[in-house]
């Protein structure tokens, strides 16, 4: 039942309009603590921003005899965030969540049977590529945990929400899925933020800040 420090690092971000990052979104590690999140702006006339960090950890292939794959993560989040408009609309939101992909290794096509044809049909088998090889692994499926919620505001028309700031606010983030034993696993533990602000008439903003620290993730199959 291992405790492991992931290894990979990951994000992507997309902008439209007007908006900005007040923070670097490449995820980082201090020791045994690893961290992901970023801080977002968007601003008025209009702008959208979004971005998923994520730090993730090869599991490798599921034992014979297992049925399941769990992973947890815990740790304490920084957050600061709000969204108001005078005559127009503003979304704030954060989560964090576990995400899993499948890999199925490539097998052999036949299993030492003959399967003869019928009379006047056709039989044909369709080639690999030259380049794949067995055992090579082939993309399957891709699972999500349900997210954790971070900030989640909205406000239309004329409104105002804020987050109550935290340095050290304690939040978790399991899963719990069926898997295939021989099939390999890769794991991520992610944050998903955006901000989407559309404020023509009047002024605006939507911001989501947040850092998730966590320690070695516990990753078991069962």
């Amino acid at each position: 039942m291992p405790f492991v420090v992931p290894t990979i690092p990951a994000f992507s971000f997309s902008s439209w309009g007007t908006g900005g990052v007040s923070r670097n979104l490449t995820p980082i590690q201090a020791g045994a603590t690893s961290r992901i999140g970023g801080g977002l702006g968007a601003f008025p006339p209009a702008g959208v921003e979004a971005t998923l960090t994520a730090w993730g950890f090869m599991a490798g292939a599921a034992p014979p005899g297992t049925t399941s794959l769990a992973i947890s993560a815990s740790g304490t989040t920084m957050v600061r965030g709000n969204c108001f408009t005078l005559g127009g609309y503003a979304r704030a939101y954060a989560d964090i969540h576990v995400i899993v992909e499948e890999f199925e290794p490539l097998r052999p096509v036949h299993t030492g049977l003959v399967d003869v044809p019928d009379p006047g049909t056709e039989h044909a088998e369709i080639a690999r590529p030259a380049t794949a090889t067995l055992g090579t692994l082939v993309f399957r499926r891709v699972v999500t945990s349900g997210p954790t919620l971070i900030i989640n505001q909205e406000t239309t028309a004329i409104g105002y929400q804020i987050t109550s700031p935290s340095d050290a606010e304690p939040h978790l983030t399991t899963l719990v899925m069926p898997i295939t034993p021989g099939n390999a696993y890769r794991w991520w533990i992610a944050s998903r933020q955006y901000v989407i602000c559309q404020a023509v008439s009047g002024p605006g903003a939507a911001v989501s800040n947040i850092a998730f620290d966590f320690g070695p993730v516990f990753f078991a199959f069962t």
